[in-house]
């Protein structure tokens, strides 16, 4: 049989591991949160980087960029 020091301490655990549950469902949610508010299908792309991404693709040349911002940066030095 347990005893009542034992019953209290699983009891204690018991409580943790309920705060605990919630602790975490309370992080995934705010992960979600993140993830929706960074997800690509928020990013508007503008017609006319993609125009000049199909031309170099037609002449089957390719330009790395890092952000959204360093292609536009490209783009329109290349239209000046």
């Amino acid at each position: 049989m347990i005893e009542a020091k034992e019953t209290s301490i699983i009891c204690s655990m018991m409580d943790e591991l309920k705060v605990l549950k919630k602790r975490v469902e309370e992080m995934e949610e705010r992960l979600q949160t993140h993830t929706d508010m960074h997800s690509e299908s928020a990013f508007e792309v503008h017609d006319d980087y993609l125009v000049h991404l199909d031309k170099l693709e037609e002449k089957g040349e390719f330009e790395e960029f890092t952000d959204i911002g360093e292609l536009r940066q490209r783009i329109e030095k290349a239209e000046h």
